[in-house]
């Protein structure tokens, strides 16, 4: 322990004596840089020198403050663009907000005046329906008057009658029968009376044998060992079931359904009253009704003669067009009944009873959709031969097994 700090001791001297040399030799250095220093200001050079330095401080401190102030001058011209184009984009945001309340006030006086037109419009449909109404009240009350027997003249608005091309030559054919095969596309004049004695139900018979009867060449068994009695079996069932209906509304003079196969004429029933009051009545109450699933539509027609609408020919089964004939074709009346075509013979038809056996119906509205049979076998009845014919693929069959039978017993034969 005592060598230890004698060797400690020692040590500690001989950092003293280094401390205390190096001291000595920093003051030396501080008094020589003091001595030095003295001296350089004393001296010309020194002198010559430091104004040297500031001379080079003022030029470069000169050269900053010039690049400083052409920096500022700069800064403000471009401060200046930069306020000019603001200025500009407010002009222009002022000319568009300013453009765009102009549209805005535009839009809103056009909807203004499009309202006010609107009200207009509306104030004047609403007077024109008050005034329409006005007059069909006025029109009823007139043709009320006229079905009931109080007027002797018709209203004035069922007189007019309407031309599908005025100017031109009447169609012969449509002036005859009342029907052409092209329609209101045809070439020349059709005329529709307002009112006439004459109403036209167009394609309202309807069976099988008619529909059926340009078949196919391709199917050439449809119509096989089908006869048309067939067809005149059905027609005077429909005969003794639509005649009196239309009997309810006064006297008939005239009543003729067609037998022919072109679509135009093909079921089409005239029907003529004896006086224009019953015809009105008729058209009104029964337009627009519904017979057989179908719905009726009437029309007024002309039939100048019924001797120049008839094909003289078709009775002796003579005329040389055949079915493309389009003159009148007709059933024969049961009874004979309306057979002859002069004023004087008008007189002697007699109301027809309702056969007891309906075969058609009328209606108000549309039907169920309820097939017969479902209805006969609920009422325990058989189907009876019109709803065989009315049965395409039933009716083709059943004919198609007669023509095997019939083959089969002619090679027993």
């Amino acid at each position: 322990m005592l060598i230890m700090t004698v060797l400690t001791m020692g040590r500690h001297k001989e950092w003293r004596k280094i401390v205390k040399r190096e001291r000595r030799r920093k003051l030396r250095i501080y008094n020589a840089k003091q001595r030095d220093y003295i001296e350089k200001q004393s001296s010309n050079e020194y002198i010559n020198w430091l104004k040297e330095q500031e001379a080079m401080d003022l030029f470069e401190y000169e050269q900053i403050e010039k690049r400083n102030a052409e920096e500022n001058q700069k800064w403000i011209e471009a401060e200046k663009k930069g306020l000019e184009k603001w200025k500009q984009l407010q002009e222009k945001k002022e000319i568009m907000l300013q453009k765009q309340l102009e549209v805005e006030m535009k839009l809103k006086l056009e909807m203004q005046l499009e309202q006010e037109k609107k009200k207009q419009e509306m104030e004047q449909l609403r007077q024109l329906e008050e005034a329409n109404k006005r007059k069909q009240e006025i029109f009823m009350n007139h043709l009320q008057e006229f079905l009931s027997g109080h007027a002797n003249e018709p209203p004035t608005e069922l007189l007019v009658s309407h031309e599908s091309r005025p100017n031109t030559e009447f169609c012969p054919f449509f002036t005859k029968t009342a029907s052409c095969r092209f329609g209101d596309q045809c070439s020349r004049n059709h005329c529709y009376p307002g009112i006439s004695k004459v109403l036209l139900a167009p394609n309202f018979y309807v069976h099988f044998g008619l529909n059926n009867a340009n078949y196919n060449e391709y199917d050439t068994d449809v119509m096989l060992e089908y006869e048309d009695n067939d067809t005149y079996k059905e027609f005077k069932d429909f005969f003794l079931d639509v005649l009196p209906e239309f009997e309810k509304f006064g006297r008939v003079v005239q009543f003729k359904v067609c037998n022919n196969y072109e679509k135009h004429l093909r079921g089409n029933t005239y029907i003529e009253f004896e006086e224009l009051r019953c015809a009105v009545a008729a058209y009104q109450s029964l337009h627009t009704r519904w017979y057989g699933g179908r719905q009726l539509s009437l029309q007024f027609c002309t039939i100048d003669s019924w001797k120049n609408a008839i094909c003289g020919l078709q009775s002796k089964r003579r005329c040389p067009k055949g079915r493309a004939c389009n003159f009148l074709h007709v059933f024969r009346n049961p009874n004979n009944l309306f057979s002859s075509y002069n004023n004087e013979s008008k007189h002697n038809s007699h109301r027809i009873h309702r056969s007891p056996r309906r075969s058609w119906r009328w209606s108000e509205s549309p039907e169920v959709d309820i097939s017969r049979r479902e209805i006969d076998k609920k009422n325990n009845t058989k189907i009876t031969e019109t709803e065989k014919h009315g049965d395409f693929k039933y009716h083709k069959k059943k004919y198609r097994r007669k023509d095997r039978d019939r083959r089969s017993r002619r090679q027993k034969d």
